[in-house]
C-alpha cells in the first residue's frame, strides 16, 4: 500500500514502488475476477470445501457471478 503498510507480509516495507507483492488496483481486480471464474468452474462439493476451509462457509466468488 502507498502508506507503507503491507497486506502480504507482516510489518512495514520501505515503499510500494520496489515491492514484489505490489499490484496496481486494475491488476488486483483482474486477477480476482479470474480467480473467481476458476473457483466457479470447480464442482460444487469442492467449492464448498474451499468455502468452509478459507471463507467460513461463504462463497464470495458466487456473489457476482457475472464477473
Amino acid at each position: 500500500m502507498k502508506n507503507g503498510s503491507c497486506r502480504a507480509l507482516d510489518g512495514n516495507c520501505p515503499g510500494y514502488a520496489g515491492c514484489g507483492f505490489y499490484k496496481p488496483r486494475w491488476k488486483y481486480e483482474k486477477d480476482r475476477r479470474l480467480m473467481h471464474a476458476r473457483l466457479r468452474a470447480l464442482p460444487m462439493d469442492r467449492q464448498q470445501e474451499i468455502a468452509d476451509k478459507y471463507f467460513k462457509g461463504a462463497m464470495p466468488w458466487r456473489e457476482n457471478e457475472n464477473e
